[in-house]
């Protein structure tokens, strides 16, 4: 059978566990399923985190002038798109494209490319609490709990409320971020084989 390229984009707020998720499905579909080509893009590989063309914003406590990884444009959209077309359109494309990132839904450009949108909900406390363990152990910059502490509060909790949580109107699904996704895994493959089988080309009579 020849199936067109299911793009399922996984979004949700910070640390909500869109990354553990997104693996999670990718492995269970890799073993359950290994006759289907599965491949996997992150947002956060395209944020400009600085550099030229991306957003900033003034720390209203130190009046720092830092970086917005929480806006609408913080990753260079246009790239992420023009890859995403490179593998639809490649001469043996993926069955299965995994696109996750917290501001899939809330960019309308991106929203339009997606087949079936999931989205990860979480609690803001216990996303905070998870981000500043994450960010304590070096992988995103500094380690000051404080200032972790402070960008959340003055950058990603803002961008939250008003870009993220208003995008999951658009989701398909949505998924608890603290549920067991060994459990919630199999369910997901469900529903995108499902929606995998929706796009075989229809027979003219």
């Amino acid at each position: 059978m020849s199936y067109k390229t299911l793009v399922a984009g996984i979004a949700g707020g910070s640390a909500s566990g869109k990354t553990t998720l997104a693996a999670a499905l990718l492995q269970f579909l890799q073993q359950n399923r290994p006759d289907l080509a599965i491949e996997t893009m992150a947002m956060d590989k395209y944020f400009y985190r600085g550099a030229p063309g991306g957003p900033r914003f003034i720390s209203p406590s130190t009046g720092e002038d830092l970086p917005n990884n929480n806006h609408l444009n913080s990753a260079d959209n246009t790239l992420l798109l023009q890859d995403l077309q490179a593998k639809l359109t490649a001469q043996n494309p993926p069955s299965i494209i995994l696109l996750e990132g917290h501001m899939l839904l809330a960019v309308p450009d991106i929203r339009e490319r997606i087949d079936l949108k999931i989205f990860v909900e979480l609690e803001d406390d216990l996303r905070a609490l998870r981000r500043l363990l994450r960010d304590m152990q070096g992988s995103r910059g500094s380690t000051d709990p404080h200032w972790i502490a402070t960008y959340y509060r003055e950058c990603a909790r803002v961008g939250h409320t008003a870009y993220i949580e208003p995008s999951r109107v658009y989701a398909d699904l949505i998924v608890r971020g603290d549920s067991d996704f060994a459990r919630t895994a199999p369910l997901l493959a469900g529903a995108l084989l499902a929606a995998l089988h929706e796009t075989l080309p229809k027979q003219i009579s």
